[in-house]
C-alpha cells in the first residue's frame, strides 16, 4: 500500500499458536519503520530476514520497531533489532522486561480469580502451564519509547497513535491520517472475533480490567475515526471496517443473550456456564473460553440483566 513516497509491505510468518499465521508490516518512508516482529522461532525469522532482504534490507536496517500489543506472536522476535528503536504502549515496558514481581503478582491473580469462579484445581494447574509459555516464547528486551492515546508516531510524520485496549491491555492501533489507513494488531480480524483476554490490574490494588466492556468501547472508538482500510494481525486485510464493528458488537450481545437464559431459575458459577457454552473447548483451552465467558458476564452485569452473588467465598450468577 503507497502513499506518495510512503510503502507499506505486509509479510506473513508462521507461528506456533491456534491462531495460526500473523502478519507484521514494514513502512518505508521517513524512517524504516516495521509494525510488530513477529514470534520467536527460527522459521519466523528466517521469513522476515529473507523478505527483508527481497527489498534491500537487513535486520540492522530497521530503526524503529512499533508493537501493537505484547502477545508473543507480535513480539517475539523484538529482542533481534537491538539498534531499533522500540515504540509500544508503557504497559508494555513490563512485558518486554519479564518483570519478575509482575510475573508473579500475575499468577497469583488468576489463582484467585479462578478459585472464586468455580474453576477446579486440575484446570487451573492447566492455565498456569499456558500463562507460564509466555516467557518461552519471546526475550528480554526493552521499550525505548511510550506512547498513548492521540500521540504522533515517532519517525512518521502524520501517523498518530491510539490506545484500543480489551484484546490486551497493552495494545494501540496505528493510523495515517491523511487516508485514514491504520495497523490494527488485533483489534479487529475479518474472520474471528477477538477475545477480551483477562488480565490482572497492571498496577497492585486497581481494579480488575473488564476487557470485554474495554474491547466494544474500543471498537466505538475506532467506528468514529472512519478508516477506509485495516490492516489486520492475522486474516484478510478489512475495507468494510464500520460493518464489521457493528457485527462483532452485535455478536456480543447475541453472546450476552443466550448466556442470560441459561441463567434463568438457575445460580451457576462462571465455570459452569463456561463448560455449557464451550463443553470440550473449555477443558482444552480453558485461559480462552473462561476470558470469553467472564467478559459477557461482565457486560450483563453492566447491562443490570443479571446478578451475582458470594457464597462459601464462591461467585455465582443467576437471573431471577
Amino acid at each position: 500500500m503507497t502513499h506518495r513516497r510512503e510503502q507499506i509491505y505486509q509479510f506473513t510468518l508462521p507461528t506456533p499458536f491456534l491462531v495460526g499465521p500473523v502478519h507484521v508490516y514494514l513502512i518505508c518512508g521517513e524512517s524504516l519503520t516495521l509494525v510488530d516482529t513477529g514470534p520467536l522461532t527460527k522459521k519466523a525469522k528466517e521469513i522476515l530476514e529473507n523478505e527483508l532482504k527481497k527489498l534491500g534490507f537487513t535486520f540492522q536496517d530497521v530503526e524503529r520497531v512499533v508493537l501493537t500489543h505484547h502477545h508473543p506472536d507480535h513480539v517475539g522476535l523484538t529482542a533481534q533489532f537491538p539498534s531499533a528503536l522500540k515504540i509500544g504502549h508503557p504497559y508494555l515496558k513490563t512485558w518486554l522486561q519479564k518483570n519478575d514481581s509482575f510475573f508473579q503478582r500475575y499468577q497469583q491473580f488468576f489463582d484467585a480469580l479462578y478459585q472464586e469462579n468455580g474453576v477446579p484445581a486440575d484446570l487451573i494447574e492447566k492455565t498456569v502451564q499456558s500463562n507460564s509459555g509466555y516467557l518461552k516464547h519471546t526475550v528480554k528486551t526493552d521499550l525505548d519509547v511510550c506512547v498513548t492515546n492521540g500521540d504522533d508516531l515517532t519517525g512518521l510524520t502524520g501517523w498518530k497513535v491510539f490506545e484500543v485496549p480489551g484484546h490486551a491491555q497493552t495494545h494501540i492501533l496505528l493510523m495515517r491520517e491523511v487516508d485514514r489507513v491504520a495497523i490494527g494488531g488485533d483489534v479487529l480480524l475479518s474472520t474471528i472475533s477477538s477475545n477480551a483476554l483477562l488480565e490482572p490490574p497492571m498496577e497492585e490494588r486497581m481494579e480488575r480490567p473488564k476487557t470485554l466492556l474495554q474491547y466494544r468501547r474500543s471498537l466505538k472508538q475506532i467506528r468514529e475515526l472512519e478508516l477506509k482500510v485495516l490492516l489486520p494481525g492475522h486474516g484478510d486485510i478489512i475495507t468494510n471496517v464500520d460493518e464489521l464493528i457493528e457485527q462483532r458488537l452485535q455478536g456480543h450481545l447475541k453472546r450476552a443473550k443466550v448466556i442470560k437464559k441459561l441463567l434463568a431459575n438457575y445460580r451457576w458459577t462462571a465455570n459452569q456456564i463456561s463448560s455449557i457454552l464451550f463443553q470440550e473447548k473449555h477443558i482444552k483451552e480453558p485461559t480462552l473460553t473462561f476470558s470469553e465467558t467472564m467478559g459477557h458476564l461482565d457486560l450483563l452485569l453492566e447491562l443490570g440483566e443479571i446478578n451475582v452473588t458470594k457464597e462459601k467465598g464462591i461467585y455465582l450468577y443467576y437471573n431471577e
